[in-house]
């Protein structure tokens, strides 16, 4: 673990259909960040076991010295109210790009993508100069070195997102018209799970179409993310909106759900509609994001863990996803892990029906089990 890579955490969550939904996401302060499981599901036979994962902000707390900006019931980086008191360099920061939204907290104010994008560009250079009071000039302590604070030209903020907040993170990040380009370029690393970065999949109607502004959801319609993207048609790789511009694509990580049946949103009917292959929202071949080298186009580093988009098996709140994430963050080895599948075998039941010269289409899901320093993920 590289200690001197510990920079400020901004977290964005993910969509919000309906307007009590807002409600309930600018009710809770972490937005989510806060919460843990004590169920594990086992990938074999289903059954459950009981783990303790105590939440993604407690663990960085506990491991990594990190602290939060809330004090004496105000948000010290963005609260008019606030006293303006000092914000630790190793700060989680929650985004509540919801809060306008709101018709209790804030005026209402219909949401739309890029809005947040630019309240994002906003928040990093708020969050600078809190931490920084005097700008370039500020002198740093023996103390403050000891507390990790890095001097005012090496501050960087890393970039974690749940679902749509990984595509107001790209919007702001590719599309020149939303934030400051000072504000893009102290942009580390960014941390996705289970964003849709090429969009959402329906079953039997392919993706969601750009007429369906109900609720915004054609927020996920390939089209419009083109548009408040900033990709051309040049960009989009036969149609794709997964391609990342202006941002080195290496530094993206994409965390993949593969578990679809404990998605319960909907009674279940969003887990039918989208598919097996997926988190039971975002479909795995959506999930991840590419850019361009050399001319070459090349994959994000990426990983894939039985988890869900949310709930009690959800992908933010588990062990996997915190793993993933503070080697990411944190690590400086990176490892590429490859199968290669030399035979497949069909159900005996299935093999009859082709062997009688029916067509047969499938997909495979493989599982991996890899013991990393001991730890099996």
């Amino acid at each position: 673990m590289q200690t001197s890579a510990i920079h400020p955490i901004i977290y964005v969550r993910g969509y919000a259909m309906t307007q009590s939904e807002i409600e309930d996401t600018v009710a809770d302060p972490y937005m989510g960040f806060n919460l843990g499981s004590s169920k594990t599901r086992q990938l074999w036979d289903g059954t459950i076991k009981r783990f303790f994962f105590e939440s993604p902000i407690v663990r960085l707390m506990k491991e990594f010295g990190y602290d939060d900006v809330y004090e004496e019931g105000v948000d010290q980086v963005v609260d008019k109210r606030a006293e303006r008191k000092f914000v630790p360099y190793r700060s989680i920061i929650i985004y509540r790009y919801y809060e306008p939204s709101s018709q209790e907290l804030g005026t209402g104010l219909k949401p739309n993508i890029e809005t947040f994008a630019k309240g994002l560009s906003d928040l990093i250079l708020g969050l600078r100069d809190r931490i920084y009071p005097q700008g370039k000039a500020t002198v740093l302590s023996e103390q403050d070195k000891l507390n990790g604070m890095l001097p005012y030209d090496d501050f960087r903020v890393y970039l974690l997102a749940h679902s749509m907040g990984g595509l107001v993170c790209r919007a702001f990040l590719q599309n020149p018209k939303y934030g400051e380009k000072k504000a893009r370029d102290l942009v580390d690393k960014v941390f996705t799970y289970a964003t849709p970065h090429n969009g959402i999949d329906l079953k039997g109607v392919g993706n969601i179409p750009e007429w369906l502004s109900l609720f915004g959801i054609n927020t996920f319609s390939r089209d419009e993310m083109a548009r408040y993207l900033g990709l051309k048609k040049a960009d989009r790789d036969d149609g794709a909106v997964n391609v990342v511009t202006n941002f080195d694509p290496d530094r993206i990580f994409n965390l993949v759900g593969t578990n679809p049946a404990d998605y319960k949103v909907a009674g279940g009917l969003s887990s039918w509609v989208t598919g097996e292959a997926g988190d039971g929202l975002v479909r795995m071949e959506n999930a991840t994001t590419r850019g361009r080298e050399n001319g070459v186009m090349k994959q994000s580093p990426n990983a894939f863990a039985y988890r869900s988009h949310s709930g009690h098996f959800g992908i933010v709140n588990s062990e996997e996803g915190y793993q993933n994430l503070i080697r990411f963050l944190f690590g400086d080895v990176r490892a590429d892990g490859y199968l290669d599948v030399e035979e497949l075998t069909l159900p005996p039941d299935v093999q009859k029906e082709r062997d009688d010269g029916k067509d047969v289409k499938a997909s495979y899901i493989f599982e991996i089990a890899v013991s990393i320093r001991g730890k099996q993920w």
